[in-house]
């Protein structure tokens, strides 16, 4: 059950209650109704994991998708074979309304195994993106999607820039005078700060004038760029991932780890609550009406312990993770750590293979963070000895090394990559460099 995905855990389910009378589904989140709740039960032999799933349109649309129409523009841009590879992806991960906020971060959408593939790249393909027809697309939300509209148009008044930089609370309600009486209140409250810097628009005449001029500005940007496409992100093949645990920031404070209740210390102002997230999964119990069949619910108490037993040990692991990961949740992906599956193995005083089971880099289970939806496979990576006692650095940073390195000096060669990463305390061979280089995607210095 571990490795099974949503849809299969699903007809495990129905299949377990169909051939067992003291199992009972109580309730579905599938299921319109009731009766619709029987029929897939009665009928759970002939049907298989696509059955399960909701039909969203009655009639296929033969209009253009927001994909295809972004796709169609991605292949006639000169770009690299990474490059495009990220661009698909983030393509195919925008919502239907051409955002990405409800989907996995983007982070999440490079290969780890190439190196290339870095913040760096993943930001340049976003902003080709953003310049595409329709403009303001692979943004995480529609107010960001304003803001990105107005920054490429580049006739934006300042004060529009400012308001539509996470500010648009101050146009309630658009009305130029009221406008300004919240924009001014909101200087006043800023520079009362003991530490305030100065704001943008400290240098900017406020009045009647130029706040209708901004008004009137943002007035006229797409507020829904992407309502004339339907979405299509069938072929990201992870754009609808098996959440299969919530990890959230909840005010207060705690001074140690709690597994138990799922509570991982964090700063002083919040700790971390990790939740399992049932989502589509049926709910079930025993049926009083068969208690007299002990064979029967014993079956039962066994199938419910394993999904309990699931359940629980996902949740472990996610805390551990997050406990491991610590600064990752805090502040962000550049801050993830080498974890092996190993070692949560060992710390959990589990099997590798139970941890490997949840955490398949081909699995469908994802955590909800702060930070994007992510597979359990991101948090873990590779790591060697430095050479140096017995300090060790992840396979990945070394390959991101060689990548900055090249970067910033096209004319290294392997030899001289060497020097540079032993002179950073990292010992590591010529050949090794070699074989990293490669993996990376980095040609040699002949051909770069």
């Amino acid at each position: 059950m571990l490795s099974m995905g949503i849809d299969d855990l699903r007809e495990e389910i129905y299949k377990a209650a169909s051939e067992n009378p003291a199992l009972e589904i109580v309730k579905d989140p599938l299921a319109s109704s009731p009766q619709d709740l029987k029929k897939k039960l009665e009928d759970v032999k002939g049907l298989n994991s696509s059955s399960f799933k909701p039909l969203l349109e009655n009639q296929a649309e033969e209009s253009e998708t927001l994909q295809q129409h972004l796709m169609k523009q991605l292949r006639l841009c000169k770009i690299s074979t990474d490059e495009f590879e990220i661009c698909q992806k983030l393509i195919y991960n925008l919502d239907k309304n051409g955002c990405y906020g409800s989907m996995l971060a983007p982070q999440s959408l490079l290969n780890k195994t190439r190196p290339i593939q870095n913040q760096k790249m993943l930001q340049k393909c976003m902003e080709l993106i953003q310049n595409m027809d329709p403009v303001g697309t692979c943004c995480k939300n529609l107010e960001e999607s304003l803001f990105v509209q107005a920054k490429i148009a580049k006739n934006a008044p300042p004060l529009a820039l400012f308001i539509l930089d996470n500010h648009l609370d101050l146009l309630s309600p658009p009305q130029a005078d009221k406008v300004l009486k919240n924009i001014n209140s909101y200087k006043a409250e800023w520079h009362a700060k003991k530490f305030a810097t100065a704001l943008s628009i400290d240098s900017i005449k406020l009045d009647l004038n130029s706040v209708q001029e901004a008004i009137d500005y943002i007035l006229k940007l797409n507020p829904r760029p992407a309502e004339n496409y339907r979405s299509d992100s069938s072929k990201n093949g992870i754009a609808n991932p098996d959440v299969v645990l919530t990890v959230t920031k909840v005010k207060g404070y705690i001074a140690l780890d709690d597994f138990e209740n799922g509570k991982i210390a964090g700063t002083k102002d919040y700790y971390f609550q990790v939740k399992y997230a049932s989502g589509l999964l049926p709910e079930i119990r025993i049926s009083d009406e068969l208690k007299f069949d002990k064979e029967s619910v014993q079956k039962a108490k066994q199938f419910i312990d394993n999904l309990q037993f699931r359940e629980s040990t996902i949740a472990l692991q996610g805390c551990a993770i997050v406990a491991n990961q610590r600064d990752f949740f805090i502040k962000g992906h550049d801050y993830l750590k080498p974890l092996l599956r190993r070692q949560l193995a060992q710390q959990l005083g589990i099997h590798e293979s139970t941890v490997s089971r949840l955490s398949s880099r081909k699995g469908s289970k994802f955590i909800q963070t702060d930070w994007g939806i992510l597979p359990f496979s991101y948090f873990f990576s590779n790591s060697l000895k430095s050479g140096e006692g017995e300090e060790k650095i992840s396979s990945q940073v070394i390959k991101s090394k060689i990548v900055e390195l090249t970067m910033e000096n096209e004319n290294l060669s392997d030899s001289a990559l060497t020097r540079l990463l032993n002179d950073q305390g990292i010992k590591i061979a010529r050949r090794t460099v070699t074989k990293y280089r490669q993996q990376a995607g980095v040609k040699n210095s002949y051909l770069r």
